[in-house]
């Protein structure tokens, strides 16, 4: 039952690290669009196609970092 546990717990963590990366990189690309002058509305297009997001998550995204 630990090793069960254990390799859960292992998951939960690896999970976690891949959604923290994931968070990074979008923070970066939009921060980066920003940064070149990219209109907010084209950055949303871009984050969506770039992080396969819809456009509804890709704006809650740029909205949060913009």
């Amino acid at each position: 039952m630990c090793k069960a546990y254990e390799k859960h717990v292992c998951l939960a963590i690896q999970q976690m690290r891949e959604e923290s990366e994931l968070t990074g990189q979008i923070k970066g690309a939009v921060l980066m669009c920003k940064d070149l002058g990219v209109s907010f509305a084209e950055t949303i297009k871009r984050i969506a196609e770039r992080f396969q997001l819809s456009e509804i998550e890709s704006s809650e995204k740029v909205k949060q970092y913009w």
